[in-house]
C-alpha cells in the first residue's frame, strides 16, 4: 500500500497538491482542490453543456448535507461535533424561543447547522448499518491524488476495509433493480473503475475490489451490499477515457455540445412511446 500522509502534519506545507494519499483531509480541503472528479466524468458523459454551465450546487443544499451528516456519523463520528450543531426545538414566533435560538448560533461557529430530525434519522440508519460500521483497522474518508489518463484527478474513499473501497450509498430503492438502474443513471460503474484505478496509481497494489453499500433512505432502511462484474467496470472504464478525451476537445474548441447531440435532429419514434 502507498505511503500515507497526515495531512495535518503536511498541509501547511503543500501549495500545489503532489499525487499521493492524504489521511484526515477535511472535506472542505478536498473539495476546493482544483483536480477532475469521478462525478465530473459522469456529469460530462452524460451532458457536457449542463456540466460546463450549470450552477454549482450549494454545500449547504439540504440533499448535500444530509450525506455529509450520514458519512459523517457512519464513518467518522468522532468529528461530527466539530462540523455539526443540532439545532434545539424552540418556536422561534415567540420572544422566548428567538432568545433560545440567538443563544444556539452564537456557539455554532463554523459548523453546519442541522434539525433534530435530520440527526434522528442518519443516526436511525446509522444503527442499521452497525454490522459493516469502520474498524480501527480501517481507513475512512482517505484523499487520492493521482494521474489518470494524464489529467490530475481526485477521490476520497468513504471507507478502505480489507483492501476493499466500499461506497455508501442512500438511495430511494436499493433494491437489485432500483440499485442497477441507479448504477446506470450516476454512472456509478465509472465511479468503480475510476476509484480502483486511484488506488493503483497511487501504488496500493493490493486493492482490487469495490462495493457499494447501499441503504435505503426511508424507514425500515433496508441495505444491500453491491459488487460489479469485471466487464462492468471495464466498460466503465472505458467511458471515463472518453469522457476526458472528449473534455480535452471541448476545453480546445469551447465547445460544450447539449446531451452530445451535436445539434442534429433528434426523431422520436412510435416505438419510443
Amino acid at each position: 500500500m502507498a505511503d500515507i500522509i497526515d495531512f495535518q502534519q503536511h498541509h501547511r506545507e503543500i501549495v500545489v497538491y503532489k499525487e499521493g494519499v492524504y489521511e484526515d483531509m477535511p472535506f472542505p480541503e478536498y473539495n476546493a482542490l482544483d483536480a477532475v472528479r469521478s462525478h465530473d466524468l459522469t456529469s460530462f458523459s452524460r451532458d457536457p453543456f449542463t456540466w460546463k454551465y450549470e450552477e454549482k450546487p450549494d454545500s449547504e443544499a439540504s440533499f448535500f448535507v444530509e450525506g455529509r451528516v450520514q458519512h459523517c456519523l457512519f464513518l467518522e463520528p468522532h468529528v461530527f461535533n466539530d462540523e455539526f450543531a443540532v439545532a434545539p426545538k424552540v418556536d422561534k414566533r415567540t420572544k422566548v424561543g428567538k432568545a433560545e435560538y440567538e443563544d444556539f448560533l452564537s456557539t455554532v461557529g463554523d459548523r453546519t447547522v442541522i434539525t433534530q430530525e435530520l440527526y434522528d434519522t442518519c443516526v436511525e440508519r446509522t444503527d442499521v448499518l452497525d454490522a459493516f460500521k469502520p474498524q480501527e483497522k480501517d481507513k475512512t474518508e482517505l484523499t487520492v491524488i493521482f494521474d489518470y489518463f494524464g489529467h490530475l484527478c481526485k477521490a476520497r474513499f468513504d471507507l478502505l476495509a480489507d483492501n476493499v473501497i466500499i461506497d455508501l450509498k442512500t438511495c430511494r430503492d436499493a433494491s437489485p433493480k432500483g440499485f442497477t438502474y441507479a448504477v446506470r443513471n450516476f454512472g456509478y460503474h465509472q465511479q468503480c473503475a475510476f476509484y480502483l484505478d486511484a488506488a493503483r496509481s497511487a501504488g496500493m497494489t493490493d486493492v482490487d475490489r469495490f462495493q457499494f453499500l447501499a441503504i435505503q433512505k426511508t424507514h425500515p432502511y433496508p441495505y444491500v451490499v453491491y459488487e460489479l462484474e469485471p466487464s462492468a467496470i471495464e466498460y466503465g472504464r472505458s467511458l471515463n477515457e472518453q469522457a476526458l478525451d472528449n473534455m480535452n476537445v471541448a476545453r480546445d474548441t469551447n465547445v460544450y455540445t447539449p446531451f452530445n447531440l451535436h445539434n442534429r435532429i433528434v426523431e422520436i419514434k412510435l416505438s419510443d412511446l
